[in-house]
């Protein structure tokens, strides 16, 4: 084997681990669905106002945690601000979390996506680690009764139809 070869190997290998571990490092096990929604709090990008999630109890809600890097949050904005347009009439609550980000990027990310609901970066990550969640972009879509209705880690873009659908369960 020449050292070509032996490198394409490794970097395979690599990629391979980074896939299997993750590609967060650090394993979280998500919530289970039927669980509580655990509360949080999240300063919002404005710098000014706070989103607490005791203030929309009752409310059924999605949230999508999403960072500027990442080529599926920028596939899956569109979509949730699509939704948001076709669900907020009807009482669904949407946020974005941002993680594993420059708290400037995601600011950044943030002004120019100029989404319709709420946007605030989880400094440190306490919401994500609370959350499981370890690699963006991550759906969490929470009933008015405050459980986990369902989860979904990947591209919206992927799932358009059952995205809608899982929106529709929540104000059934």
């Amino acid at each position: 084997m020449n050292w070509t070869s032996l490198s394409r190997f490794f970097s395979a290998l690599l990629v391979v681990g980074l896939v299997l571990s993750g590609c967060g490092g650090e394993k979280r096990t998500l919530l289970e669905v039927g669980s509580q929604a655990p509360p949080f709090t999240l300063k919002l990008v404005d710098g000014k106002t706070t989103w607490n999630m005791a203030d929309h109890a009752g409310k059924p809600m999605v949230i999508t945690f999403m960072a500027s890097w990442c080529p599926c949050s920028h596939d899956s904005i569109p979509l949730t601000k699509e939704a948001h347009g076709r669900f907020s009439d009807r009482g669904v609550e949407f946020l974005m979390v941002g993680l594993q980000d420059a708290e400037s990027k995601f600011e950044d990310f943030v002004a120019k996506q100029a989404p319709p609901f709420p946007a605030g970066f989880d400094d440190g990550e306490p919401i994500s680690r609370t959350y499981g969640v370890s690699a963006p972009p991550t759906t969490v879509f929470i009933g008015k009764d405050g459980l986990v209705k369902r989860i979904f880690y990947g591209n919206i873009k992927d799932v358009v139809e059952d995205y809608y659908l899982w929106i529709e369960e929540l104000v059934a």
